[in-house]
């Protein structure tokens, strides 16, 4: 959103400020001051007034341009501020700098003396401030310092004397000026050094309205006093130029008006600018934030697209494992099936093995029982001791051989065979020392069966070839 500023006010601030230099340009016209004073060389020619000079009791600069028309006399007099009820020179300025002071005090005049090194018919411009509270006075000529002096504390301006141009309030021909003057201003504060350097570079035609607004004591104003003697207006040329300046600044003000004007609508326009810019940058930052933050939001998509794709393959994997495992259930199943079938007609077989087992086990308590009966009627053979509790269905080691290796060495051959009931009864049968006569017509396959459930070591085979070759009782060399 632009601003349109006020056309009316806008159109009215550039006709006033013209209406307002044209009546200052002719108001200059009226108060004229763009002449110099040319004073005579007689102490007759002269202007004197009385002025209030309580504006500048306390502060005080006086400038002033000066031409000289003849090196006489010793002490020319440009001015004089004399209070005649003390009889006291107040202020005094000469061109040559034999008398530059302020408050009646003649000390700024020795070091400024010698300083005047001003050429006749030359234009130059002289300076001379004071203040009360810096107790300070100091002299400027063309701008430059020439000499500083201290004043008297608590000395302030007199009041209530004459002021005198051109001469001395004396009249003595030492004192009169005789040259020219222009310009001569009082203003009621202490200008700096730089307004001072102002004054000298601007020249003769320096508009000084611009430079304070303490001018009091003005040169528009002393040439239209009274004069005595050859008092004469000089033309300075200044007129036309002043007056072109001042246009030159109407127009210049005028320029700078309509400039204000449009510098408070480029602020404004430039501060609607940075709003909108500010808003930009914000609405930039969020963008760039959601723009971020869309970016992160896509990076995490695009990793949980792949972990679902990944498990996507996984779960096709899966499936096909576990059709893969169904079909291996399915199998599982019809095997148990099966294997229930299978362990029903095994559980029958145990069953019927369990009664064999039995029946055997009923066996062996009857055989026992002859085999003690028998005893009883001595028909033990050596080996009927194997029946005893430290062989009896158990490993056969070497320390149960020691206990029968004096007289069984044909044992050696079963060390780690199961001594069982077969066993003892092959060595009963076949080892005693009738055993021959009485199993001679036992066969091969009938000696074996008694090893049912034995394992056949190395021993065992070598028992049997070496004792049993070709019948169970021929070439048996071990007893």
């Amino acid at each position: 959103k632009s601003v349109i500023p006020d056309n009316h006010s806008a159109d009215m601030l550039p006709l006033l400020v013209v209406l307002i230099l044209v009546a200052s340009v002719q108001s200059d016209d009226a108060e004229g001051g763009y002449n110099a004073l040319q004073f005579g060389t007689s102490s007759n020619d002269y202007v004197s007034f009385s002025f209030d000079m309580s504006p500048f009791r306390e502060s005080l600069s006086i400038c002033t341009w000066i031409k000289h028309l003849h090196t006489s006399p010793s002490r020319p007099t440009l001015f004089n501020y004399y209070q005649s009820s003390s009889s006291t020179w107040e202020i005094m300025m000469t061109s040559n700098g034999q008398y530059t002071y302020v408050v009646g005090d003649f000390g700024l005049s020795s070091p400024t003396r010698g300083k005047f090194t001003t050429p006749t018919g030359k234009w130059f411009s002289i300076c001379l401030t004071w203040s009360l509270s810096s107790r300070t006075s100091k002299v400027y000529l063309d701008g430059e310092l020439l000499g500083t002096h201290q004043t008297a504390a608590g000395r302030s301006l007199g009041m209530g004397g004459q002021l005198w141009f051109g001469r001395d309030y004396s009249a003595g021909n030492t004192f009169r000026f005789g040259g020219q003057l222009y310009q001569f201003n009082v203003f009621a504060d202490v200008l700096s050094a730089a307004d001072i350097k102002k004054i000298a570079k601007g020249g003769l035609c320096l508009d000084l309205d611009e430079l304070s607004e303490t001018r009091v004591l003005r040169w528009e104003d002393i040439v239209k006093r009274s004069r005595s003697g050859s008092v004469t207006d000089i033309d300075t040329g200044c007129e036309q130029v002043v007056k072109n300046t001042r246009k030159s600044q109407a127009s210049l003000n005028e320029t700078e008006v309509e400039l204000k004007s449009v510098k408070k609508d480029l602020e404004s326009i430039t501060g609607q600018f940075e709003s909108l810019t500010g808003q930009f940058e914000s609405l930039t930052g969020q963008f760039e934030s959601l723009t971020g933050q869309l970016k992160r939001t896509e990076e995490k998509l695009g990793v949980e697209t792949g972990r679902f794709n990944a498990s996507q393959a996984e779960l096709a994997t899966v499936r096909s494992q576990l059709g893969a495992e169904t079909g291996r259930f399915n199998a599982s199943q019809a095997k148990l099936a099966t294997i229930r079938s299978q362990l029903g007609a095994e559980t029958t077989e145990h069953n019927r093995t369990l009664e064999e087992l039995e029946t055997c086990a009923a066996n062996m308590t009857k055989i026992k029982s002859l085999l003690e009966g028998a005893r009883k009627y001595e028909d033990i053979t050596r080996w009927d001791v194997l029946f005893t509790a430290p062989y009896h269905n158990e490993v056969f080691s070497d320390d149960l051989y020691e206990q029968l290796t004096t007289s069984w060495g044909l044992l050696r051959k079963f060390v780690g065979t199961n001594i069982t009931d077969g066993i003892i009864s092959h060595f009963r049968h076949y080892h005693n020392e009738h055993e021959c006569e009485v199993y001679k017509q036992l066969s091969w396959p009938t000696m074996l069966k008694q090893f049912v459930g034995v394992e056949l070591t190395d021993g065992m085979i070598d028992h049997f070839r070496i004792s049993h070759e070709e019948s169970p009782c021929e070439n048996n060399t071990e007893s």
